[in-house]
């Protein structure tokens, strides 16, 4: 009997075991679908994002939008596929950096993520208008290792701080 039992418990964690498995199998035979789809869009997506980094960086929301969909138009008229769902900020970022900008104080908006991204991944120094300070903010939280000084023009030793920055890094 007591035989009998522990064979019958073997046979329920592996039938169990096999259940969990199935469900693995579709959830993988979904991620192999959507990485061929992925890749067969990579030119055009790819395409896309160079381009937001390179040209859309110095203007507002409405103007990087209108820019965007004549850019999808040419990729369209060129026949060259590209992922109409994946907007840039999905391409650029991870989930990861978009919890870790939002526990930062970043706003949960579109704008202010693809600044982030123009921060992080642009070889260029940011010019920031910031005037309600949400900005400066999250630059100070996210980039805290780096020793990051703040200063003000009101600030009477702002000449100081400015020429030690530029002198020192």
């Amino acid at each position: 009997k007591n035989e009998l039992q522990v064979v019958s418990a073997k046979c329920e964690r592996s039938v169990q075991l096999l259940g969990n498995l199935s469900g693995e199998r579709v959830r993988w035979a979904q991620g192999s679908k959507d990485f061929d789809q992925q890749l067969g869009t990579v030119v055009g997506d790819s395409l896309l994002a160079g381009a937001f980094m390179a040209y859309l960086g110095y203007f507002d929301q409405t103007l990087r939008e209108d820019i965007t969909r004549k850019w999808v138009s040419h990729l369209k008229k060129a026949k060259i596929p590209f992922n109409a769902s994946t907007p840039c900020v999905d391409y650029l970022s991870t989930p990861d950096d978009r919890l870790r900008w939002r526990q930062n104080s970043l706003p949960d908006d579109v704008l202010c993520a693809e600044n982030a991204i123009m921060l992080r991944r642009s070889m260029r120094y940011p010019l920031i208008i910031d005037p309600s300070g949400q900005a400066v903010e999250f630059v100070m939280k996210e980039y805290a290792d780096k020793k990051l000084a703040k200063t003000s023009f009101l600030d009477p030793n702002f000449r100081k701080s400015l020429e030690s920055a530029l002198r020192f890094g």
